[in-house]
């Protein structure tokens, strides 16, 4: 009953409570009407925040990208100037202001390299404990060059932020253990300056005085002559040939097995196949005086040459035999 009640009270105009409310069209039309001109106004209060939030992005790229460059001019200066380079390293950066700074020193030995000694390595040290490596001159740290860049400026759109400043420094390791960087001159040997040889435990070592009695009592001594002496060699051609097996390469590893597999088996190849490659430069040998003797040989030296050419033709076969037995 209370739903139609304004329809039951009779108005001055004849017309219901109903017909009175505003249809949802003048609502919509009555709001926009209460937001003209507030477009403005938060535009107002919105840009000065807008246009802070884009000054401290350009403020901020602005101190990145100057460090970024002192970075990099920090690390020119001191590299264009290591060898190989050899340029000038107090040469002015490309497009680096007048205002900023440079320079370039040597540093304090760094730190970090404490733990890493090169002298206690097993290839450098060596199997003789009584050897001593000298680690001022295998020193890693030893010659630290610090180079760097310093640059002020003064941040473009928020002055008040205050001057930008970077100081960068750079460290690197500058020491190629050269004869002038070791003290000593390009003609003389660098083994005594790295190695604080003791020579008196040198000779009076046990193991060094029995490999020199090995050697100077060795019944066949004067038959390893003809490994680097040999005087028919000289007597012809006025030097010998050295016949040492030696490995080929001058490459260093400490893996164990690498070096066995591709160095000491080469070398013992090489040991193996030396009794042939002596046969045959000693066979050239006495081909080149039956041919090219001046004035020629006689037929008696001849014979005598051709005679041991065969010999040793047989030796030969008998060693192929016996390498095709194996």
């Amino acid at each position: 009953m209370l739903r139609n009640f304004n329809n039951l009270i009779p108005t001055k105009f004849g017309i219901s409570l109903g017909s009175m409310r505003p249809s949802q069209s003048e609502i919509g039309r009555t709001r926009r009407r209460n937001r003209r001109g507030l477009a403005p106004v938060e535009m107002a209060l919105s840009l000065p925040l807008l246009m802070g939030f884009v000054a401290a992005l350009v403020a901020f790229g602005y101190a990145a990208s100057w460090k970024i460059r002192s970075e990099v001019v920090a690390r020119n200066v001191g590299w264009r100037n290591r060898h190989p380079r050899w340029a000038h390293w107090n040469a002015y950066p490309a497009e680096w202001p007048t205002t900023g700074t440079f320079d370039r020193h040597g540093a304090a030995p760094l730190d970090d390299l404490d733990q890493y000694s090169v002298t206690a390595a097993p290839i450098i040290r060596g199997p003789i404990s009584q050897v001593n490596v000298n680690s001022n001159v295998l020193n890693l740290s030893r010659d630290v060059t610090q180079s760097g860049a310093q640059i002020r400026r003064n941040p473009p759109l928020l002055p008040r932020l205050g001057e930008i400043s970077y100081d960068t420094n750079h460290q690197y390791l500058d020491d190629f253990f050269t004869h002038s960087e070791m003290g000593i001159s390009n003609s003389s040997r660098r083994i005594p300056r790295i190695y604080e040889l003791d020579l008196d435990f040198v000779r009076d070592s046990a193991p060094v005085l029995m490999a020199i009695s090995a050697i100077e009592n060795n019944p066949r001594r004067q038959l390893l002559i003809a490994l680097d002496q040999d005087p028919e060699f000289i007597a012809w051609r006025g030097g010998a040939p050295d016949f040492h097996p030696r490995i080929s390469t001058r490459s260093y590893e400490l893996d164990v097995d690498w070096v066995r597999q591709q160095r000491v088996e080469g070398l013992l190849n090489s040991i193996e196949r030396l009794p042939q490659r002596m046969v045959n430069s000693t066979i050239g040998l006495y081909r080149q005086q039956i041919n090219e003797s001046v004035p020629p040989l006689t037929d008696a030296a001849i014979a005598e040459l051709e005679r041991k050419i065969r010999e040793l033709e047989e030796y030969r076969e008998r060693l192929d035999a016996r390498a095709e037995g194996r």
